[in-house]
């Protein structure tokens, strides 16, 4: 009868295998020189997997430790919630700017090793398996037109555009420009020509693509955004570990949004009394001497601000292990979605955790919205979480998986807890905070009232008087977008990159506050226990306990953080 720590090491063991992007962007050895097959067979391998998987854990033995008895609640739902998406037919629609087979090949790429000879060798391999996936992915995708179960037509399109621009003008495009680093020692210029080669047939297989999608794809595409309560269910299942009510989430969502402009417009009134929202973000946006110019620069003060919260907060608020005190920020290709993202260290730590921050073809960047966003992606939010699981005692499947409502849940929070701290000194950057918050708010409402039909409240006027004339309508495209900019200040292009990867990927969107909900719930919940108990409440090793609980979904995680 095999264990659960047994079983978790073998699902990643398979699944790193099987899926080598996976197994890349954990940190996992696998074939360096292979990519994930996205073609039918590969989805059959992969629901086979996860089949496989949580029929062994039905006949584990019982869990000898707390760390077994996490991770076999963990993998149950990680796995079930992969297999229903795979069940409800995703994966044959899978078109989305942030995640999907195209994207994730492009970008596993970012984390090879690119130090060594053998290393672009390696890439080398990899760069010649691209057009050998982008048919498998075409014909999967193919399978789903032919079964009835089309993706949206606005993603066909925001995916044809960014595989062509990374395909570029049949010379390599982005592939081509990556393979411009190679400056190791030991790449001679046959090992140089062979990149060539194959960053040419990679750049031409991401351009085919683009050209079958607009061709072919688009014309029977759906005019349908949402994706309907049943399949929102599903990724719901997946991404936050329950079963949403919706009506519950949509109802708080607008009161959170109420509550977070209110409080905006305090903080405007310091910057610029009198003004509207609107104007304060003009300044904020237009004012050189609040601003950073140029990407280098960029890059550089994201760095310092990345380094200064990890200084100040080790020892005081965390003890935070030398091992993952580095976090590198990053700048990536044009052609990635407009949010900023995060990836994790290796599993043994040699390659560090890395935030990524889309330029979006910009050389002025605004301070006052992206220190919030910092320690978001970085510490305390996902670097600190994602880095510190790594050290503790837990199963190896959830020291590597990740929950959204989990991760984005504690990213979210840390923004909170910043705040709390005092670390956003100026009101600018304090704006820029609320907005953040008020942008995840919005995000809830606009994510379940665009997927699920669901019409725009009364409180809608209260909130935005000018959107008195929307309130009883269903939500549209064009409306989620004006919302999304005045909720979070973003400009329209980046607002309306957010809204199409909401319709890509159902649910996700209210990860991040329903995520800070439960997180806020379970500290409160252990405040209250310690004040009954006539002992003062300790937040610093609250927070140690909190993040050794590893990734949970949201039904778990509340039930575990009001037992410590």
């Amino acid at each position: 009868m095999p264990t659960v720590t047994e079983i978790s090491d073998r699902y990643i063991t398979e699944m790193a295998q099987l899926d080598p992007a996976r197994g890349e962007r954990w940190g996992v050895a696998s074939d360096p020189t292979r990519l994930t097959d996205y073609s039918p067979a590969g989805y059959a391998a992969l629901r086979a997997l996860l089949q496989r998987t949580l029929d062994t854990l039905a006949a584990a033995a019982p869990p000898a430790d707390e760390s077994e008895r996490l991770g076999a609640g963990f993998l149950a739902d990680w796995v079930a919630g992969e297999a229903g998406v795979i069940d409800a037919g995703e994966r044959e629609r899978a078109l989305g700017i942030i995640t999907g087979p195209a994207t994730t090949t492009r970008s596993v790429f970012d984390l090879m090793d690119q130090s060594t000879a053998e290393g672009w060798r390696n890439i080398a391999a990899r760069l010649r398996a691209v057009p050998v996936a982008m048919d498998g992915y075409r014909a999967t995708l193919e399978v789903g037109l032919a079964e009835g179960r089309p993706a949206a037509r606005r993603q066909a399109i925001a995916v044809a555009d960014q595989c062509a621009t990374w395909a570029g003008d049949g010379d390599g495009g982005w592939f081509k420009g990556f393979i411009a680093g190679t400056t190791s020692a030991g790449v001679g210029a046959g090992l140089r020509a062979e990149l060539e080669n194959a960053a040419r047939e990679a750049g031409n297989a991401y351009g085919s693509l683009a050209t079958w999608l607009r061709e072919v794809y688009v014309p029977l595409a759906t005019d349908v955004d949402a994706s309907g309560d049943e399949r929102y269910q599903a990724w719901a299942r997946y991404l936050l570990g329950t079963e949403l009510d919706l009506d519950e989430a949509y109802g708080w969502g607008w009161e959170e949004l109420a509550r977070l402009e209110a409080a905006k417009s305090l903080e405007c009134a310091k910057i610029l009394p009198g003004a509207s929202f609107l104007e304060v973000r003009q300044l904020l946006m237009t004012d050189p001497a609040r601003a950073v110019h140029g990407v280098d620069a960029y890059r550089d003060w994201l760095q310092a601000v990345t380094d200064e919260a990890i200084d100040g907060l080790d020892g005081r608020e965390f003890d935070i292990d030398p091992r993952i005190r580095r976090c590198d920020v990053r700048i990536p290709p044009e052609g990635s979605a407009a949010a900023a993202y995060y990836t994790s260290p290796s599993e043994d730590l040699v390659r560090p955790g890395q935030t990524w921050f889309p330029t979006m073809g910009r050389t002025h960047f605004p301070k006052w919205d992206d220190v919030s966003i910092v320690y978001h992606e970085a510490v305390p939010g996902h670097h600190l979480q994602g880095a510190w699981i790594r050290l503790v005692k837990l199963t190896r499947a959830q020291k590597l998986g990740f929950v959204s409502a989990h991760g984005e849940g504690w990213a979210l929070y840390s923004e909170r807890l910043m705040d709390e701290l005092g670390w956003f000194r100026t009101p600018d950057t304090r704006l820029g905070f609320l907005c953040a918050h008020a942008f995840r708010a919005a995000r809830v409402v606009a994510d379940i009232g665009l997927h699920t039909g669901r019409s725009i409240p009364a409180a809608a006027a209260a909130i935005y008087p000018g959107w008195a004339g929307e309130t009883g309508r269903p939500w549209t495209y064009e409306g989620a977008i004006d919302f999304m900019v005045r909720a979070g200040g973003m400009d329209f292009d980046k607002a309306e990159s957010e809204v199409i990867r909401y319709l890509s990927w159902p649910s996700q969107a209210t990860a991040y506050k329903l995520g800070e909900r439960t997180w806020l719930a379970g500290r409160e919940a252990a405040r209250s226990a310690a004040t009954a108990a006539g002992r003062p409440f300790d937040l610093k090793s609250w927070h140690a306990r909190a993040l050794a609980l590893g990734p949970l979904g949201l039904r778990r995680l509340g039930i575990e953080l009001s037992r410590i």
